[in-house]
This record gives structure tokens, sequence and C-alpha cells, in this order.
């Protein structure tokens, strides 16, 4: 209503036929004025109406005293966290919360406690302002990294899951999420996961290695080597290179093994695990297995008694990398598997078989291809004085 009288008061200035330049001048000043007035308190309006909506708890309504002063903590927080001033940072957001209780606050705390390495208070803190907007993506998101970074997979997947419903074609939250069910034993439900990213994304070099170790550890070597070669194909990594040639030795494809190890040690003449393939290839392809087991029964009839300490000592240097490796099958809490395998002087791995079986043909594969993913483990220890150590692993959730 302001406009139109505001344009009614000086409608003569455009009306008269014979107008002087200085009326023309006066009336189209007026109603410039009068134009950004208008739009100045409609905007104004809009944003007051906003920022009651940000900041109102439930059902209240917030002072126009205490949102003023919620503002301005709220500014000074963001001003002290981009210089780095935590501390006054988080006493700016501890202000505003007192007065108004706001999931970007909290949120904000979370990421400064994140920064200074104080998981607890991050993890209370994202978890306060889920508890005021539960689909909040960037706590979400946060929580579930938190929790993958502690191992707590369900934890994990669960905030993550949330996340992704936000932003559903987020392929660095698909992976996550992908990577949590893979640790926490649902490969499968990893491997639609992993499938959905390679339709987001075809050329996800990532994805595809990904599925491969997950066949891999599974010994169903022909699925792995081809997602293996696919991610291959995308671009060229020595690790998945690798990968791609231990499936060629499990399928008794030497050849094809000692191709692709070349191509690697064309890269890295010093590769570890290549040089480690290259060997057992050439030891395959010159003596039968049963010559192998034979040569490694003489030699454990000459080798001294074994110090408990040190070979203690060694599989704890081991065990993380075995850890890592091992995907218990989807529904297997409960089973129990052993694993007996033969390691030589240079951390070879030369015999790989199940102690005792879980009775489940899936959980069986599952401890025996964790152990081969791990190889080649360090050499043993020089004062071990041995030339080959038997290690036995027992596989659940948990490996001792």
């Amino acid at each position: 209503m302001l406009f139109k009288k505001e344009f009614d008061i000086d409608k003569e200035f455009f009306t008269e036929k014979n107008k002087s330049p200085k009326k023309i001048k006066t009336a189209f000043k007026v109603f410039i004025v009068v134009l950004i007035l208008t739009f100045g308190f409609l905007i104004y309006g809009a944003f007051i109406s906003n920022i009651n909506f940000k900041f109102k708890g439930f059902g209240s309504i917030i002072q126009k005293s205490d949102l003023k002063e919620a503002q301005e903590h709220y500014l000074d927080a963001i001003k002290y966290y981009e210089e780095g001033d935590f501390a006054h940072a988080i006493e700016s957001l501890n202000k505003q919360i007192a007065l108004v209780e706001d999931p970007d606050a909290y949120n904000c705390l979370g990421k400064i406690y994140q920064e200074e390495g104080n998981q607890a208070l991050a993890i209370e803190n994202y978890q306060h302002a889920l508890d005021i907007n539960p689909s909040f993506f960037e706590p979400n998101f946060e929580l579930g990294k938190i929790y993958f970074s502690l191992n707590d997979y369900q934890n994990a997947s669960k905030y993550l899951t949330q996340a992704s419903r936000v932003q559903s074609d987020n392929n660095e939250l698909l992976s996550l999420i992908a990577d949590s069910y893979k640790r926490s034993g649902h490969a499968d439900d990893a491997i639609k996961i992993f499938e959905k990213i390679i339709e987001n994304s075809p050329d996800s070099a990532f994805a595809y290695a990904k599925i491969g170790e997950i066949y891999f550890q599974r010994l169903q070597y022909e699925n792995a080597q081809y997602y293996f070669k696919n991610s291959l194909n995308i671009i060229f990594e020595a690790q998945t290179a690798v990968m791609l040639a231990k499936c060629y030795f499990e399928l008794n494809r030497y050849d094809e093994a000692l191709d692709v190890i070349n191509t690697v040690l064309a890269e890295n003449k010093d590769n570890k695990q290549a040089l480690s393939i290259k060997k057992a290839i050439e030891y395959k392809k010159a003596s039968s297995k049963n010559e192998t087991i034979a040569r490694t029964v003489e030699a454990k009839k000459n080798e001294p008694p074994i110090d408990k300490e040190i070979v203690t000592k060694y599989i704890e240097k081991i065990e993380p990398s075995i850890k890592s490796n091992w995907t218990p099958p989807s529904g297997t809490n409960m089973k129990k598997a052993s694993v007996k395998f033969t390691i030589n002087s240079k951390g070879e791995l030369v015999s790989n078989e199940i102690y005792s079986s879980s009775g489940n043909v899936e959980f069986d594969k599952a401890a025996l291809g964790a152990i081969t993913l791990s190889a080649p483990f360090p050499p043993l220890p020089e004062n071990l004085y041995r030339e080959f150590l038997d290690i036995i692993f027992t596989f659940d959730f948990n490996i001792k």
C-alpha cells in the first residue's frame, strides 16, 4: 500500500502534457526511493521470519533481543573459527546455545572438537545437532566417519546411511558405507553399494577394485580378476595389478600372472609384493606342490627350538594386516575356524590350510583368503634362526 500511495501522490508528474525536465527527474527519484524502501521492507520481513524459524525452540517464540544477541554470538564464533581461535569460538557458540538451541551451532562445536582431536565431545555435539534436525547431512556424515575410524562399523553404517538419504549420489559417502558393510561381514550389501557407485560413475576404478577384493577374499578368483581388470582398464594402480596377478596365480595361470607382475616391476623394480609373487610363480613353474612340501618338511627337521618371545612379537607385527583383510561372511557370527599357514625366512607364504573347520565353506574360504591377501609378510627375525615358521590363527569376528 505504501508503494501505491506514493505513486498516486506523484502521478501528476507523469500525466501532465507539458512536464518540465525538473519535475520528471523529481518524480523518477521519488519512484526509485519508494521502490527501494518497499523491497527493503519485504526482504527484512522475510529475513526476520526465516531467522525466527531457524532459532525458535520447540514451539517457543524467541524475544527479538535474544535473537539479535544469538546472531551476534554465532557470527563472532564463525569469525573466531576461521581465525583458528577455537577457545573463543567455543565460548561464543555456548553463549548462543544458552539463548537459542540451534543445530548449526552444535554442528560447529562438533567440527571444532573434532579438529582438536576430542572425539567424545565431537560425537556429543553432532548428536545434539541431530536431536534437533535428524536429517542434517553434515553431522550424520561426520559421525559416520568418526565411528568408521573407531572400527565401530555398525554405528558408522547407521549415520552414513542417514546422510545418504540427503545426498544419495555422494560417492565418497557411498564408499564409506560400502566399506563399513564389508568390514562388518555384510559383503553382499557392500557389493551392491559399490555397484551403485559404478552406476553413478562408470569410471570409478576404486569401486571395481573393492568388489574385486571381496571376491578375492571369498577365493572366487574368476569373479575377482574380472573386476580387477576393469579397474586397471580405467587407471593403472600397482596394488590392483598385484591383486590381479594373485588371482591368475591361484587359477594356475602363471604366464598371465607373470606378464602382469613384469608390468608392475617395469614401473617400480623394488615392489616387494610383485617380487614375492614373481618368485612364487617361478618356483611353481619349476617344481610341483609336493616337492615344495617335501622340501619344507626336510628343512624343518634341522631347525632349532622356537623362541616363543620372538615369535609372539613377530605375530603381533603381522596381525594388523591380517585383521584388515578379514571379512567374515554375513550370518556367520557364531562360527570359528583356525588356519595354519607357513612362512619362509623371506616372509613368503609357503602353504595355507584349514587347521580347524568352522563347518561353513564360505567362512573357511574367507579365513584362508585373509591370510593369502596379507602375503607377503615381513621376513622372519634373524635371531629366530629358522627357515620356516608355522602359525595358527583362529578366526571368528575377531582374530586370535
